[in-house]
């Protein structure tokens, strides 16, 4: 089926925060909270979405969305799941990375407290963890919230510096969020990015089956850089042709920017597998003011009625305005068919107006034009066929 259709995300409409104001103080030290409990069972009860420490993990379906599948957040110890919200500090000399996974300047969050706003019977809402590290001149606090509204297949994720110690005043600072994916029970996808016709742009990885989406999605008023990659991309680095960049340690670790690219190679350590054990993330632009801003979607949602492939389309809506070195899904063949297909039909008008200026037999028009058709379904039959050969080599050559 040529049609892609992007399950319970709308993906073609401009997006924007839905960070509602807890009302009530907050937890101190932080707990495990979790919107939508009862949810995330199957495809059609929500995501079930639990938070502590800065940390997510995300139920859809009946299993966890990023890697360790089978874990929640940990109220007592940062990074039980693999999923990091980081300020990354530096002077040109000296470098601070708060809450990412690993590095030689890396450090975790210290503490959290937390608050949760509910609605809908615990369906939709917010979560806040404010999160702390270091004391006195070197304090630095930043505030982790997460929105959702239920049935949505996204949430919404808002990271805000919120203080930054006098220790840090030369410093320069910018704000990262990274995960380590795991689609439908595997560790093991494809990764894609690309700008929908609306003009967010949309970055994440895909299932191997090619029928789940885990992504990013730039929300209005936001300029996040983003990578889709080898999981350790981010706070280890890798070359080019598993981050989308080379990175000696770490895009975080360097203090540059996520490169706005996705791996193009098998898994380094598991060649076999089909695609690349792999994560996403996204940073905001390089600043040195006291205090910042970032928010973005994250969809996780089921890509209905594809192929393996053009689940990655499907994510950026259409197969219009998205980047060209996606894996080829088959809209070259759908545009060859129209153009044959409406040829066929030009060609067949005129020649039943020449046959009629003729004069020749109306009959013998008509079972000319059939034959003609017939001709024609045989040839679309043929490409498509040809079309599926070359989608399956191309999946074996991943």
């Amino acid at each position: 089926m040529l049609k892609k259709i992007l399950a319970g995300v709308g993906i073609g409409v401009v997006s924007v925060a839905i960070v509602a104001a807890p009302s009530f103080a907050a937890t101190d030290p932080g707990v495990l909270e979790t919107i939508n409990a009862t949810g995330g069972t199957s495809e059609s009860d929500g995501l079930k979405i639990d938070v502590a420490f800065g940390n997510i993990q995300i139920g859809r379906n009946g299993t966890g969305q990023l890697y360790d599948d089978t874990y929640l957040p940990d109220p007592t110890s940062y990074a039980n799941v693999s999923s990091y919200p980081v300020v990354a500090l530096s002077d040109g000399t000296t470098s601070l990375f708060i809450g990412s996974y690993t590095g030689d300047n890396q450090v975790d969050w210290d503490s959290f407290t937390s608050e949760a706003a509910l609605t809908d019977s615990g369906r939709s809402g917010s979560v806040v963890n404010h999160l702390t590290y270091g004391s006195g001149a070197g304090l630095v606090t930043a505030d982790f919230t997460i929105s959702y509204t239920y049935p949505n297949e996204y949430l919404n994720v808002k990271i805000d510096l919120t203080s930054l110690g006098s220790d840090y005043a030369a410093y320069g600072h910018r704000l990262y969020w990274y995960a380590d994916s795991y689609l439908e029970g595997s560790d093991y996808g494809y990764e894609f990015g690309g700008v929908t016709p609306g003009g967010q742009t949309v970055a994440g990885v895909y299932s191997q089956a090619g029928t789940q989406i885990e992504a990013f999605r730039q929300t209005a008023g936001q300029n996040l850089h983003w990578v889709a990659g080898y999981y350790h991309c981010p706070d280890e680095g890798d070359t080019a042709a598993y981050c989308g960049a080379d990175s000696t340690d770490g895009f975080i670790n360097d203090f540059v920017d996520f490169p706005d690219a996705y791996s193009t190679s098998p898994d380094p350590d598991a060649p076999s597998e089909m695609g690349i054990d792999n994560g996403f993330g996204v940073n905001s632009e390089y600043s040195t003011a006291a205090t910042d801003s970032m928010n973005f979607d994250l969809l996780f949602s089921a890509c209905l009625d594809e192929a393996p492939l053009p689940c990655a389309d499907s994510g950026l809506g259409t197969s219009v305005a998205v980047d060209t070195a996606l894996p080829d899904t088959g809209a070259t063949v759908r545009t060859t068919i129209i153009v044959s297909v409406s040829a066929a039909i030009v060609f067949a008008f005129a020649f039943f107006v020449y046959a009629s200026r003729r004069k020749l037999r109306f009959a013998w028009t008509n079972d000319r034009v059939a034959s003609l058709m017939d001709d024609l379904d045989a040839r679309l039959s043929g490409m498509e066929q040809r079309a599926k050969v070359a989608a399956a080599r191309r999946r074996l050559r991943k």
